[in-house]
């Protein structure tokens, strides 16, 4: 781009963010500074516009916290390559770089965790700082900051450093030269210490471990009774996945002895928690967006030497999260005496969470475990004391303050039992009083496991680091120069005296108490299996033989079909293979269900001609076929009339591998029959009605006949600020038309979609070093008015292109042009 070009984007993005300051100045948003303020020729917007560029030149400043000098390299996409004399004056650099690209990014995330959004954005999010509050994030960072203080070992030293970088940064920056969402809001950030970086552990805590529908369970087992209940929502899924653990690597010994236990049936307290949830996470979906929704999940597989093209293990991950801008992922790439790793890491985190060093590299995708409970609490008259074991305990009260920008602060009561941080459905500790116990109220010791693992040198290396991984519980999939490769489902995954821990529990007994976490060794684990591949896509780990619970919400497995399927018919796979599979978009419930719709009967002309048109449909959800369309509205139909019956309102559906089953062995069950008719449907008579239902929705909503429908015209995907308030929507990008479908391996659910990979990554272990191809959406700038940095790679990752992950051991080993610029920050005495 020309300079004049990138002036006129700098002058356009200017316009679009004066123009909704402008707009939020006019209407509620009193959180925003005056127009003055923004508007100001010298000090407003455009002074912001003009700091949001970095040099492209080389630079030297003086950080008195180093020791010794420090070279940061800034490749041609504004990755830093950093080379230091230590590990100390490595994450002080780090952090100063980080907060140059993502200052606002580091300050959002800790806000969300600990439930301080309202000194930000003022009263409109005072209801989402008491949701916040209450799932005990905060409670559960400063209990670990307490535990790493005492133990004053790498963990606090890594923050410290970390932060003397970030601190170092803010102390050269006036406020004028803040990036756009402080100057828009109107306050500062807060300074960096080593909580910041626990309250960021807990963020991904809650995004990925927290959200679950326990309570509503109790009331389907209820209304549905136990029968219909376990084959509806069995623990273990039938069909439609294979296990992320292969069968002669599964673990079955037993677990131990487990308490008998009646079935949960608090029915009327289930229903008033779903309801007091489902008003909070409302209220958060204001600010963060949804936090269940199509498409969140992740991918990752590798292969063998003996399966790999290049003779070596081949490595791929993809992590399904939100899309923002700026990306959740902050690429770089750090070389010490003990270490040369590239990677991704959270701004916030001093150490890199997905990376690959000379010898070893790691994905990860979410086990998806039960890591949470509910409890239901027997309160005495007073409300102050609850019943556990025959005998009345105090709930303990802390009154604390929310401050609320340009508005009086809000004081907020919590209460906590010896289980975990007490909510009520009503307001002011009125209502059903229910009790959270969450694997994030814990001590989490994963800084260390990362740690160790960025400096592994070994395979063995990289299993022992992971022995102190706590939260949130991953599937961490490794290999290395040594040739093996390995998958662990590794984290705090808790041991129920009963067993399991499914719908809201009774807090007034000991039955459902954690007694003990999984041991390590016993955890879902496989390595060199004789397939030759290993691969995990959210999947459930292990069959039904695994002793111990893990969980019952799997979702679907049309992922983990469709990548087996993949790594077992090539013999060999080459790096072009892993960047085809990522890139794949074969919808798998278009080849399960099709044998049915196949088999509808007595259909009109523009029903038979869908059929027809999916008969003939080869299953790829490409944006210029009309076929996707088709197959997304008669889903939606068909789970609508499949799952009518009242007892499914506001709960979760059984999983399409139970609609499966039933369409395969009970073709005649009650569950076919459509509630708003006379007649009494079966499978036949109801795939039948969705063929015409589907029929007319087509021709109302998009007109016939559908050589004029385009899949890329109705199905696209939206990058949002990292904030999802409305109030910034003029810095999201998109929507942009886009390939895929729910649960296929490119991911692409919803419309539009919000949630997809938020990176791509492929190691070849065949060359020393690896050679590593990535992609992250977006750009390495946070500051949405630079316009070479900010969302300059969003078209590379629609169109599935990749950029090669550079790892040279010293400064001079980056091509020339492939240099942007240097920085060299030198010590105090230097």
């Amino acid at each position: 781009m020309s300079s004049l070009s990138k002036r006129l984007v700098l002058l356009a993005g200017l316009l679009v963010v004066t123009g909704a300051a402008i707009y939020g100045l006019q209407h509620r948003f009193a959180a925003f500074p005056s127009a003055s303020i923004l508007l100001d020729p010298a000090d407003g917007l455009y002074r912001t516009a003009r700091t949001a560029v970095p040099p492209a030149d080389s630079t030297t400043l003086r950080l008195p916290a180093l020791d010794q000098a420090v070279t940061v390299v800034r490749d041609e996409r504004h990755v830093p390559h950093i080379y230091a004399e230590s590990d100390r004056d490595a994450l002080i650099a780090l952090g100063y770089v980080v907060a140059q690209d993502r200052l606002f990014q580091l300050d959002f995330l800790p806000r969300v965790a600990s439930g301080r959004l309202s000194e930000a954005f003022g009263e409109a999010s005072v209801r989402a700082d008491r949701y916040l509050r209450r799932t005990g994030m905060e409670w559960g960072a400063q209990k670990n900051l307490e535990r790493i203080r005492a133990v004053d070992g790498i963990e606090l030293h890594a923050l410290q450093w970390y932060g003397r970088g970030v601190n170092a940064y803010l102390d050269q920056t006036p406020p004028e030269d803040l990036p756009l969402e402080f100057r828009l809001l109107g306050y500062r950030p807060d300074r960096f210490s080593p909580i910041q970086g626990l309250r960021l552990i807990q963020y991904m805590s809650y995004d990925l471990t927290y959200n679950t529908d326990d309570p509503v369970y109790t009331s389907l087992r209820r209304a549905l009774g136990d029968e219909a209940y376990e084959m509806l929502y069995p623990e273990h899924p039938p069909g439609l996945f294979e296990p992320m653990i292969p069968s002669e690597q599964q673990r079955t010994a037993s677990a131990g002895p487990v308490q008998a236990a009646e079935k949960p049936t608090l029915l009327a307290e289930a229903g008033a928690v779903h309801q007091y949830r489902q008003e909070g996470q409302q209220a958060v979906r204001s600010f963060l967006g949804p936090r269940e929704v199509p498409g969140k999940g992740s991918n990752n597989w590798a292969v063998h030497e003996t399966r790999s093209a290049t003779g070596a293990p081949l490595l791929a991950g993809d992590m399904h999260l939100s899309l923002s801008l700026p990306s959740i992922w902050y690429e770089a790439h750090i070389v010490t005496p003990s270490m040369n790793a590239y990677g991704l890491t959270l701004p916030g985190a001093p150490v890199l969470v997905q990376a690959f060093n000379q010898q070893v590299g790691w994905t990860m995708t979410n086990t998806g475990a039960d890591q949470i409970d509910h409890l239901s609490l027997a309160l005495d008259s007073t409300r102050t004391r609850y019943r556990y074991e025959g005998q009345w305990r105090d709930l303990r009260r802390v009154v604390d303050t929310i401050r609320v920008k340009g508005a009086p602060a809000v004081l907020d009561t919590m209460y906590f039992s010896h289980h975990g941080p007490v909510r009520f459905s009503g307001e002011e500790g009125n209502g059903t009083a229910i009790a959270e116990r969450w694997t994030a109220h814990k001590p989490s010791r994963t800084l260390q496991a990362l740690w160790k693992m960025n400096r592994a040198d070994s395979f063995e290396a990289v299993t022992e680091a992971l022995r102190k991984w706590d939260t949130p519980m991953q599937n961490i999939l490794y290999t290395g120069q040594s040739g093996d490769i390995a998958i662990r489902a590794t984290g705090h995954l808790p041991v129920r005296r009963a067993g399991e821990g499914r719908g809201l529990l009774p807090g007034s007994t000991d039955t459902y108490a954690w007694t003990h976490r999984v041991p390590f060794d016993s955890l879902p684990a496989a390595r060199n299996p004789r397939q030759e591949f290993l691969t995990s896509t959210n999947q459930k780990p292990t069959g039904p033989g695994y002793p111990y619970y893990l969980g019952h919400d799997w979702g679907d497995g049309y992922r983990s079909l469709r990548i087996d399927s993949l790594l077992r018919g090539s013999a060999s796979h080459s790096v072009e293979d892993f960047k085809h599979y990522q890139a794949d978009v074969r919808v798998q419930q278009h080849r399960v269900l099709m044998p049915f719709l196949s088999d509808a009967k007595g259909l009109s002309p523009r029903a038979d001609t869908l059929r027809q048109l999916l008969q003939q449909w080869n299953g790829e959800a490409t944006v210029d076929r009309p076929e996707p369309l088709v197959f997304d509205e008669l889903l939606s139909i068909l789970r609508g009339q499949m799952w009518d019956e009242s007892v499914f309102g506001g709960a979760p559906n059984p999983a399409d591998a139970i609609l499966v089953q039933l369409l395969r062995t009970a073709p005649n069950a009650r569950w076919f029959d459509v509630q708003a008719t006379d007649a009494t449907e079966d499978a036949s008579a109801l795939l039948a009605r969705v063929m015409e239902a589907t029929a007319d929705t087509m021709a109302a909503k998009y007109g016939w006949p559908p050589s004029t429908w385009r899949w890329g015209d109705h199905h696209q995907v939206r990058f949002r600020h990292l904030t999802g308030s409305e109030l910034l929507r003029p810095l999201d990008r998109g929507p942009y038309e886009y390939p895929g479908f729910a649960s296929t391996l490119s991911p692409a659910g919803g419309r539009p979609t919000t949630h997809s990979a938020s990176q791509r990554v492929i190691v070849d272990f065949s060359t020393s070093p690896p050679t590593g191809y990535g992609v992250v959406p977006g750009g390495q700038n946070g500051r949405p008015l630079d316009p070479n940095f900010y969302d300059t790679q969003i078209p590379a990752y629609l169109n599935f292109e990749y950029f090669r992950l550079e790892t040279p051991a010293s400064p001079s080993g980056l091509a020339d042009e492939n240099v942007r610029s240097t920085l060299r920050l030198e010590a105090a005495d230097s």
